[in-house]
């Protein structure tokens, strides 16, 4: 009898850009639309320039309402990442949350806006979006390793 552990699947390479890029996308889309609509609704329609839209996104209930929401479509992205990715759930939200959080350095530090964003702001955000990324793909591989979320398959009928 063979006591050996099952193989881990194979690793599709396509399949980790897309679960990767995917769970990055994902955060910013679900972020920037929400950051939109509170903006233009506190503005009462939309802004002339980006001074005014900062104007108002600077305001303390908007800002808190960033760093309430932000963490959470981390913790989706991440665990869509992880979905997509369907076998090494962890390693794939982790380079996910490593891309994030390089990217938000460089927006936050070279990026044109960066200046229109409060320096507590910023920091705020690299510190919290990176482990929300990497507890939403433990949610997910925590939830596959325990049989309650198969991985995704294509199934075709007969």
């Amino acid at each position: 009898m063979d006591n050996a552990a099952p193989a881990a699947p194979a690793l599709n390479p396509v399949r980790s850009i897309i679960a990767v890029l995917g769970g990055i996308g994902l955060i910013s889309l679900v972020t920037e639309v929400l950051e939109f609509t509170l903006v233009r609704a506190v503005a009462g329609g939309p802004m002339a320039d980006m001074t005014a839209y900062f104007a108002v996104r600077n305001r303390p209930a908007i800002l808190a309402a960033k760093l309430a929401y932000t963490p959470l479509a981390a913790v989706l992205g991440g665990y869509m990442t992880a979905k997509v990715a369907a076998g090494r759930e962890l390693p794939h939200a982790v380079v996910a949350a490593t891309v994030q959080t390089m990217a938000l350095i460089w927006g936050f530090t070279a990026g044109a806006y960066a200046p229109f964003t409060p320096v507590w702001m910023r920091a705020a955000l690299v510190l919290l979006t990176g482990p929300g990324m990497v507890a939403g793909g433990a949610i997910r591989a925590r939830a596959a390793a325990a049989g309650g979320a198969p991985p995704m398959t294509t199934h075709t009928q007969p």
